[in-house]
């Protein structure tokens, strides 16, 4: 471990004394730190002391798409000046995201950031690599005694080979003594081997979940501080490599019309750090999104000459990144950590938007190791009573589905995968769009009890004619409908009709029975009919169009 110890001063009347407090995650690969003093007579001496491995705790992380903020703290201890050392973090942290905040009447000094590899990073040993490391030791103790068994069993085999048997009660002994060594090393052999086998395979789990058990690199964070009284330092940063992702389940009963949608959030991250019990905030944000609206691009017309188009180039300063800057907080700056926890868990996320960005804070520590296995915890729920119709679009597919409309539907939810189930059977995956599920409803499936038919679908061409300056063209389609259930349902019918961009083109649509609904969801073109089908009943919907255009002219449909 390396830390920044204050310059020493001769021009001062009174020694000044530095201390470092560092973090280990292993107490006994501490080494001593010494402390620098200058003595009045202006010689310096090393005086060792004993460090206080104070190791940094998670106060908060949020996470976004792709990346999370994380929040770490470390005390200080004593007065005077002090170099915190923030050990063993990610490799991936974003420099340019760290900043420090001091609490209480705490000067802070400079900040050095620093990537360790080598010995220094094998230190930052997980637990998920000490499990590794323990469970290894036993597959070898393991194959240790099995291969002191095989050795003995050699030996009982080679002994009748260089020993000299005089007499008939020696051999009869000496055989039945070998019989029973024999049979007790042969089974020593057999649960040795047992349990080499399940050692084996615990070992390949426990390498399986820890992928990131031992880190090639780390990174270290230094902070130079002076203080009169005990406080505590908090940095912040940004890490790649965690994310998580909303999923719904949408559960729907047919015969109360009750609707029941959970939101779930999947997490999951491989930043290079394990987050054990720790405070979780999950942000709808994309921080990878553009933050700058595009401007309007203006045409400029010129007749007589030609000229190049000219390109300007609007080059923004970058920042020089030979050295990280790094954002310091005054101690007066307040910062909102996480909230106390309740001293009962109530497993109930609380949610807040904050214009158009939803934050979901989680009442339960977590913990997510970095090795990408997904956490799941419910973020919200909600139910209701919903209106439920079956919708067909015979020109497309001759059968009906279900489709119920959810009242409760929020545009904070984010987009994410959804599970359905209808009446306790899982009939598949959609997506959770708000805008497109407002306007269209859930979809649930097909039913299999609403009976589709086509009865008629053909196109006729009118005869030109020597004088006729028009041609026509007339499409009839007829659809039937059949409620094979034993109670009434409501039936939504989908066509669409011709639609003309040509004026020289003339369409006229007649609709048997009359439509509900021209330009469904302000779609041109699109029509629809409702009506209440009764049990066992059949309805049969009907549309004819004549569409009429010059005859020297060929009609393209696209």
């Amino acid at each position: 471990m390396q830390a920044h110890l204050s310059s020493p001063s001769f021009l001062h009347d009174k020694p000044l004394i530095s201390a470092v407090d560092v973090q280990a995650t292993n107490p006994k690969q501490n080494r001593l730190p010494f402390l620098l003093a200058t003595i009045a007579s202006g010689f310096s001496i090393l005086v060792p002391i004993t460090a206080q491995a104070a190791a940094s705790t998670i106060e908060q992380i949020t996470i976004y798409q792709g990346l999370a903020s994380v929040t770490r703290a470390l005390p200080i201890s004593g007065t005077g000046e002090q170099t915190l050392v923030f050990s063993c973090l990610s490799p991936a942290i974003e420099p340019d995201s760290v900043s420090v905040q001091a609490l209480g009447n705490v000067n802070i000094g400079e900040v050095s950031i620093q990537t360790l590899s080598g010995e220094q990073a094998a230190q930052c040993q997980y637990q998920g690599a000490a499990n590794v490391q323990t469970q290894q030791n036993n597959l070898a103790d393991i194959s240790a005694e099995l291969e002191a068994a095989h050795l003995t069993k050699a030996y009982l085999q080679n002994l009748t080979k260089v020993t000299q048997i005089t007499t008939a009660g020696t051999l009869a002994n000496n055989a039945r003594d070998l019989e029973t060594q024999a049979a007790s090393i042969n089974k020593k052999i057999l649960e040795l081997q047992k349990r080499q086998a399940r050692a084996k395979d615990d070992l390949n789990q426990l390498v399986a979940g820890s992928t990131t058990s031992t880190q090639n690199n780390v990174t270290q964070v230094s902070v130079r501080t002076a203080s009169r009284s005990a406080s505590s330092v908090k940095l912040h940063y940004q890490v790649q490599g965690a994310s998580w992702e909303p999923t719904y389940q949408a559960r729907l009963n047919t015969d109360n019309k009750q609707l029941h949608i959970t939101a779930s959030a999947v997490i999951a991250q491989q930043t290079g750090e394990n987050w054990n019990n720790v405070p979780i905030i999950l942000s709808t944000v994309n921080p990878h999104q553009t933050t700058t609206s595009q401007l309007p691009r203006v045409k400029r017309l010129s007749l007589y000459e030609e000229q190049q188009a000219k390109m300007t180039r609007f080059a923004q300063p970058m920042m020089e990144r030979d050295a990280a800057p790094v954002v310091v907080v005054s101690a007066s700056d307040s910062y909102g950590g996480a909230e106390n926890m309740a001293p009962l868990p109530s497993f109930t996320v609380s949610s807040q938007n904050k214009n158009g960005i939803t934050e979901y804070r989680l009442p339960q520590r977590v913990s997510i190791p970095s090795d990408g296995r997904h956490v799941r915890t419910v973020i919200d729920e909600q139910s209701g009573t919903s209106k439920l119709w079956l919708r067909s679009t015979p020109s497309a597919e001759t059968a009906a589905y279900w489709y119920a409309s959810a009242p409760f539907l929020t545009p904070a939810w984010a987009d994410g995968s959804l599970q359905l189930y209808r009446d306790d059977n899982y009939i598949g995956q959609s997506r959770y769009e708000y805008q497109s599920l407002k306007e269209q409803g859930i979809g649930f499936g097909i039913d299999p009890s609403l009976l589709v038919k086509q009865l008629t679908d053909e196109d006729k061409k009118g005869d030109k004619g020597v004088f006729n300056r028009q041609q026509t063209k007339t499409i009839t389609q007829a659809y039937q409908f059949t409620n094979q259930h034993d109670r009434s349902v409501r039936l939504q019918v989908l066509s669409a009709e011709p639609v003309s961009s040509d004026d020289s083109i003339k369409v006229t649509a007649a609709h048997t029975p009359a439509i509900s609904q021209k330009d469904w969801n302000d779609n041109k073109g699109m029509v629809a009919w409702e009506f209440d089908l009764p049990s066992k009943q059949a309805q049969v919907v009907q549309s004819t169009y004549q569409i009429s255009y010059p005859a020297d002219k060929k009609l393209s449909t696209n």
